[in-house]
């Protein structure tokens, strides 16, 4: 090669890489904490963060730590990260109650963190009005939705100039329970798990809101959690959680559902153990995988109790699921994202304190490389780029 055109051919090459890494967001909860297989608060806490990295090439590189409050009660996916990954949005459910600090109190912040510098920095705090379940930006980016289950309700959040105001807050009908919404790249539907409906339903949407009733709703499981579309495919996947702290050791499962057509429709399920608490598809669409607590969140002299937390791995093949691998985690399992190379999977355990990377190889899943282990906390919710 000559050596007068390395320069250039070395910065298409970084340039090459840089624009292949996806910023992650790992929300961390300083109060959590797990004793004798229970869920307990933290005599000092820390101090709760959200902490960001680059994923490239399966390698995380931090990028930095934003002080502000999040919570591990609720769904995993209180951290949403922009589709460019130049901003994040984190929600807190719950604080440490001033008068009791062994319990909680309820809180609705929503945290705006700017990633468009060289490290990320809290730009905006708004009081919600309600008690967020989870956050998801559209995948247009001018807009981001707060699902509610105990308001039964959305808050539609407006995006402009990376600046974010509450638009508008939308009541469901009554016994919904919204935990968790999901996107198709198109952004013209929105999936929602209903918990306390029992319904995944899917609705859609219009003058950017959703348009009810919804188009169909659908039965997957006890208890439907988190729900995330596969790629272009018009597949989706949703975690049926069971039945919240029964802690009886029941398997639980993850449903496949078909949206296209006149009538969207569950059209696989497949056991995956007890209590899937996350649940995302790879990129391209031939993967999907979930964290299950697998009763490792439960004491020891229980009859089911396992000391690892589980993430499985799914393989979608003829429009059905089907178990290929799995791979022991921490205790009490957490959130799961696949990165763009649809080959590696990241998932939290709160026990350990760790951030798990894994590699997916033919149908194996293994780990990368070790945790990455948090220092002031659990990590409780994530969020990548583009998904």
């Amino acid at each position: 090669m000559n050596a007068s055109r390395l320069p250039l051919a070395l910065s298409l090459i970084l340039a090459a890489l840089a624009a292949n890494a996806q910023v992650v967001g790992v929300a961390v909860d300083s109060k959590a904490i797990l004793v004798d297989g229970q869920s307990a608060i933290a005599a000092k806490p820390a101090g709760d963060s959200a902490v960001f990295f680059k994923l490239d090439g399966g390698e995380l590189l931090k990028l930095g730590e934003v002080k502000l409050p999040t919570s591990y009660l609720g769904p995993p996916e209180s951290l949403a990260v922009s589709a460019r990954g130049d901003l994040a949005l984190v929600v807190s459910s719950s604080r440490v109650d001033a008068a009791d600090p062994k319990a909680y109190a309820n809180d609705d912040t929503l945290s705006v963190v700017d990633l468009s510098g060289k490290t990320p920095r809290l730009s905006q705090t708004l009081a919600l009005g309600v008690r967020p379940s989870s956050v998801k930006f559209h995948p247009g980016g001018a807009m981001a939705v707060v699902a509610s289950n105990p308001d039964n309700a959305l808050v539609w959040l407006s995006i402009r100039d990376g600046k974010v105001a509450i638009a508008d807050k939308q009541p469901l009908e009554a016994g919904r329970g919204p935990l968790t919404v999901s996107f198709p790249a198109d952004g013209k539907h929105m999936l929602v798990a209903q918990a306390d409906a029992q319904r995944v339903s899917l609705y859609a949407l219009e003058n950017e809101r959703i348009k009810t009733p919804p188009i169909r709703d659908m039965v997957a499981g006890v208890t439907p959690f988190t729900v995330a579309y596969c790629g272009d495919s018009g597949l989706a996947v949703v975690g049926n959680f069971g039945i919240p702290d029964a802690g009886n050791g029941d398997i639980d499962t993850v449903s496949l559902i078909d949206t296209t057509g006149a009538k969207p429709r569950v059209i696989d399920t497949v056991a995956v153990g007890s209590a899937p608490e996350d649940v995302a598809c790879s990129p391209d669409g031939r993967y999907a995988a979930t964290t299950v607590q697998n009763m490792s969140n439960r004491p020891k002299d229980h009859p089911f109790y396992s000391p690892n937390s589980l993430v499985v791995l799914l393989k979608l093949e003829n429009r059905r699921l089907r178990r290929v691998a799995e791979a022991p985690i921490g205790a009490w399992a957490e959130g799961l994202v696949f990165g763009e190379d649809s080959r590696t999977v990241l998932a939290q355990s709160i026990d350990d304190r760790a951030l798990h990377v894994l590699r997916i190889d033919g149908d194996t899943l293994k780990p990368a490389r070790a945790p990455i282990v948090f220092g002031n906390g659990a990590p409780v919710g994530i969020g990548i780029a583009g998904r």
